[in-house]
Formats: C-alpha cells, sequence, structure tokens
C-alpha cells in the first residue's frame, strides 16, 4: 500500500506542475466501518476526501449489547471521526445528512452544502427492519445506534424503579418483562448479557422486588438460533441462554406490539413494557436522482461499482453483490473498503478496478462470562476458549488504545466483581427513545 500511495504522490505532483491538475474528489457517505476504512486507506494520497455522516463518531456496533446492559460506557464504543482522521491532511469530516444523490450532474446534495466527486462511495449501512410489524415502530426498541442502547439501559432502569412503587401484581410484571425479537447474533448476545446484568447486578439493588417475577423472553420465527452457525454450536446457545433463565421461544412469530406487550402469531400474548427489536435490518440508502430507493439493497459489480454509474461504489450493509449477498458482517465492511481504496488507487493510475474477493474471517458470539461459540471454517469452539478469542478479536478491533484499555479495565472489573459500568438513570436524558415509561410515572 506505501509504495502505491507513493507512487500516486509522485504522479500528483508532475501533474501538478506542469498542468495544476486538481486532484480526484472523493466523497464518501458514512463513517462506519467501510467508509471510515476508505476514508484512512486513502490517507495523504493525491485524492481530495470528504467524508460525511450525520453522526461525528464511528460507532463499534457488535459492543452495542454491552452498552445497553452497563457493561460498557457509551464512549468505549463511540470513537471521534476527527480523532481517526487528525493526521490525514487530505481528509475532511463534514457533519450533516445527505438529502440527495445527482448522479448526472456528480455532486451529493446535503444538509450542509452540495459536494462534488469524481468518486462517490456509498457506505451507509442499515437501519432496523421495524415496519413489517404493525406497532413495532412505535413502540419497540432497536438496537443500532448508540443512542438507542442508552435508550434501552434507561427503559430497563425506569421499569425496575417503577415496579416497587406499583401494588398490581399482573402490572408490576410488565415491568419486570423484558421481551427481545430476534434470535440473531444481536438478538442471542443481547438476552445473555441482559440475564447477567439483571440476575447478578439489578436483584441485589432492588432487593425489594420478587425475583420470581423477572421475566426475559427470547422471540425467534425460526427453527434454531444463530442462522448459519453449526448446530452443534446452536445447541450449545440454546442450552446455555435457558440456563442462565432465558425463556427461548423458537418457531414464534410476532403480529403485533403494543404498549402494553406482544401480540403472537399462535394467539397469545406476552405483558411487556420492554419490547426489543433485533429482527433484521434493511440497508440505508439515500435518494438518487430525488428518487426513493428501488432495490432492498444496491446491486454492484463484482468490482462493488454501481453498473450504470461506475463511479459509484457501494459497500457494506446498503451493497448486494452477485446471486448472494455477502453478510452484514464488519469483517465485509472492512475487506471491501479496504478493496475500494485500492481500485481507487488505481483508477488514479489509469489501471481498471479489481473485483472484489471475500476472505471469511469466521463468527463468533458471547453468551456469558466465560461462554461463546466460535466457528471459522470446519473449527468450531464453545465455552472458555472461544469466550477468550471473541474478547481478543473484539479488542483488537477498537480504534484507539485508550479505548482499547478502558475496555479491558471495565471487563475485568465486571469479571472479578460482577458489577457493571454504570447505573445512572438522567432525569432529564437527551435521549428520546421510541417507547418508555411515561415521564410522569416516576
Amino acid at each position: 500500500m506505501q509504495w502505491r500511495k507513493n507512487s500516486l504522490a509522485r504522479r500528483s505532483q508532475k501533474q501538478s506542475n506542469s498542468d495544476f491538475h486538481q486532484p480526484p474528489q472523493v466523497v464518501i457517505v458514512g463513517a462506519g466501518f467501510a467508509g471510515l476504512e476508505v476514508a484512512l486507506q486513502l490517507a495523504n494520497t493525491p485524492f481530495d476526501v470528504v467524508l460525511i455522516d450525520r453522526q461525528n463518531h464511528h460507532t463499534f456496533q457488535p459492543l452495542l449489547h454491552q452498552v445497553a446492559t452497563a457493561e460498557l460506557e457509551p464512549s468505549q464504543i463511540a470513537y471521534p471521526v476527527r480523532w481517526a482522521i487528525r493526521r490525514a491532511i487530505n481528509v475532511r469530516f463534514v457533519l450533516a445528512e445527505v438529502v440527495n444523490i445527482q448522479t448526472a450532474q456528480q455532486f451529493v446534495e446535503t444538509t450542509a452544502g452540495q459536494f462534488p466527486y469524481t468518486f462517490l462511495v456509498l457506505a451507509t449501512g442499515s437501519q432496523p427492519k421495524l415496519t413489517m410489524v404493525p406497532g413495532a415502530e412505535q413502540h419497540a426498541f432497536p438496537l443500532k445506534t448508540v443512542a438507542d442502547a442508552i435508550a434501552i439501559h434507561h427503559q430497563i432502569l425506569r421499569c425496575f424503579e417503577q415496579a416497587l412503587q406499583t401494588a398490581d401484581p399482573l402490572e408490576q410484571q410488565g415491568y419486570l418483562t423484558v421481551a427481545i425479537v430476534g434470535g440473531g447474533t444481536t438478538g442471542v448476545e443481547l438476552a445473555g448479557a441482559m440475564a447477567e446484568w439483571i440476575h447478578h447486578t439489578l436483584i441485589k439493588d432492588y432487593s425489594r422486588l420478587n425475583c420470581q417475577q423477572i421475566r426475559l423472553v427470547l422471540l425467534h420465527s425460526g427453527h434454531e438460533l444463530l442462522l448459519g452457525f453449526h448446530p452443534r454450536l446452536q445447541r450449545y446457545a440454546l442450552k446455555h441462554l435457558q440456563n442462565l433463565g432465558v425463556e427461548v421461544r423458537l418457531q414464534t412469530r410476532v403480529n403485533k406490539v403494543t404498549a402494553e406487550g406482544i401480540h403472537l402469531g399462535n394467539g397469545g400474548f406476552i405483558p411487556a413494557k420492554t419490547v426489543i427489536w433485533t429482527a433484521g435490518v434493511q440497508a440505508n440508502q439515500p435518494d438518487q436522482d430525488g428518487q426513493p430507493p428501488i432495490y432492498p439493497r444496491v446491486p454492484v459489480l463484482p468490482t462493488l461499482q454501481m453498473a450504470d454509474h461506475p463511479d459509484i461504489y457501494a459497500l457494506g450493509d446498503v451493497a448486494a453483490s452477485g446471486q448472494t449477498p455477502l453478510p452484514m458482517l464488519a469483517s465485509v465492511a472492512v475487506q471491501q473498503g479496504r478493496a475500494t481504496a485500492i481500485n481507487l488507487q488505481r483508477h488514479a493510475l489509469g489501471k481498471c478496478p479489481l473485483p472484489f474477493r471475500y476472505r471469511p474471517m469466521g463468527s463468533m458470539a458471547i453468551l456469558s462470562r466465560q461462554a461463546a461459540v466460535m466457528q471459522m471454517g470446519r473449527l468450531t469452539l464453545t465455552g472458555s476458549i472461544a469466550w477468550l478469542f471473541w474478547l481478543g478479536v473484539h479488542v483488537a478491533l477498537l480504534r484507539g488504545v485508550r479505548h482499547r484499555l478502558l475496555t479491558l479495565l471495565h471487563w475485568g472489573v465486571s469479571y472479578c466483581f460482577r458489577e457493571r459500568a454504570s447505573q445512572l438513570l438522567w432525569q432529564t436524558s437527551p435521549i428520546e427513545s421510541r417507547r418508555s415509561v411515561p415521564k410522569g410515572s416516576i
């Protein structure tokens, strides 16, 4: 990569001395795993790079469930974008939201103005898929951003506080029931973390509550948890969650979500004031030429370019390459970001872009302390060994030495003392969740 940067720099210098050639304009929409990786790979190369995002931080989404359950502080998984690009003299960050993309005129329209581009990189990620079930968008908590994690954290604490002030056992049961919809990696990891938080920490702080009323339910429409994992790992995860006290319901569909709970497809009803939605996501696509997206994900060529617009690259969760789209994983996004940066530099050298080849890095999910599942090809691991691998991989993927050290410190305190990082409930929180206990009730 360094020789390519030096070659590009020499060529750019010759061009600037001869004809004052303007550097190619690269606009990156989204500072997630893919977008930030492209920006960093293009740092200090002969490109004028603009990175646009509506948040000023990069969120390490694989650890959001630990923020929701007080395992980590929000600042530990949110890395300021300006810190990441501080040494990149050719990269500037713009805090704005994309309104429209004009492909013919080649500019991006945002709330902070218009930005012309020679090449555009769409790395806008995904958003919770809440519109398929009535009431989910109004009454369920997603888990996709730091704000979502904080909202879930506050909701659990508010409900426990309200349960102490409620005399009606049925109403108290609703406050003490947490329902998680979706048995994928996010739902399984959240269920395990939530069980540990409630049964090892909250019951000590709320000792006046009847522990028998606390209920944690994981609903999944499929036959097995953790789709795509080895059957042995799926069975291990199911048994371990059940041992933690999680009520796992497979082949269970949700028909409706209300303020009082969940209506099931079999006619049943689960009273729950807290419903957390992890059942799938959808691509977060901006409008193009004033028109809303046509496809669920942006169709791209093997080079990750749009067929009709080869000057536009689509990466990560927003892209669909081939007949079988790649999984929505951070490893996919990072690899695509690196491949796109290489192709952009090949463009500058007058070479053709190379097709993207994904190298699977395996899959893993943490269930609780000293319990996780992991698979890499034919290798499958469970228990403490998989747990140590999970810890090591996620610490290594965190950006910044400070964030890694603080995360290790909080994990160490939690492991040794079973105490969580934060149990604070801010009465004047700036976070507005989709669903919460009525403000006047506490």
